[in-house]
């Protein structure tokens, strides 16, 4: 799944259940026929160029599989398609996987049901496992379930390439909102209205989310995703960042042009070799830039 924007995490609260949960299958059937203006998408100027240049530097692909987790209306699946021999499309939304198949019905592609905490089905299946912000639920087993799950689906020295949403970028986007704030208002103010124009009530920093009426959403740090992989047996992992023009995509944050942008992070790392240790399947280390 792909980040949703703060208005429409408003929306969908005012119409659901008042206790703070994650967004469930139903909810993103009723967006996927209006996908891009009710999310933030790092697919809405094409593929995010981290990624693209990760595929372009695998070597030979033509007899690999390779799958999208949480693959949304589909948007990477003509991409994966035109590179491996098949390509498996995997969410938990009957609606997004609709989409996805009128937007790829090639043949070698084939589209799955399944939540991303039960991959069981798919157990050293992919060669190439790839989940652009679909990691989003901020509960900690589901997320051990996920992260392992990500691992299993791999044969040996398969390659995870993963894009998820960036808490550091947030905390980011409140220094540049005081530093702007200090110097209209002077010191004594600018920290009030720095809180209230970030809505630092509704994140929690330390376990990473951010809470807007019913819905509640997960952010990671690079430390928290360094940690989580490794724990499930990836290896040779490299971090880098999806960036975000100002204005272009980073919806419901401030804009501030001539600095560094928003991020998300790009995440490479070869999942846990065969028995003997040996990683024989995609080496190499595409480049992260």
């Amino acid at each position: 799944r792909i980040v949703p924007s703060r208005s429409a995490v408003r929306s969908w609260a005012r119409t659901r259940v008042p206790a703070a949960r994650e967004m469930a299958a139903r909810d993103w059937d009723r967006v996927a026929h209006d996908y891009f203006t009710a999310v933030v998408s790092p697919f809405r100027s094409g593929v995010p160029r981290p990624l693209q240049r990760a595929l372009d530097a695998l070597p030979s692909t033509h007899r690999h599989t390779a799958a999208d987790l949480g693959c949304g209306i589909g948007t990477l699946l003509p991409t994966l398609a035109h590179r491996f021999e098949r390509v498996l499309g995997i969410d938990f939304s009957p609606a997004m996987l609709a989409r996805a198949r009128a937007g790829c019905p090639a043949r070698h592609v084939s589209l799955h049901r399944a939540d991303l905490a039960d991959l069981r089905r798919f157990r050293g299946r992919l060669d190439v496992a790839v989940t652009v912000n679909a990691v989003l639920t901020p509960d900690g087993e589901r997320l051990d379930r996920i992260f392992a799950g990500l691992a299993a689906t791999l044969r040996p020295g398969g390659l995870l390439l993963g894009v998820f949403p960036a808490m550091e970028a947030v905390l980011y986007q409140g220094f540049l909102i005081h530093e702007r704030e200090r110097r209209r208002l002077g010191p004594g103010r600018a920290r009030a209205a720095t809180s209230r124009i970030l809505e630092r009530a509704k994140y929690d920093f330390v376990h990473g989310t951010y809470t807007d009426g019913g819905q509640t959403q997960k952010f990671f740090y690079a430390f928290e995703l360094r940690h989580r992989l490794r724990q499930v047996g990836f290896r040779r992992l490299r971090v880098g960042r999806v960036r975000y023009p100002w204005g272009e995509a980073v919806g419901g944050y401030e804009s501030f042009p001539g600095e560094p942008p928003m991020w998300d992070w790009f995440v490479q790392a070869e999942g846990p070799a065969d028995a003997a240790g040996r990683n024989p399947r995609l080496a190499g280390r595409p480049p992260l830039r």
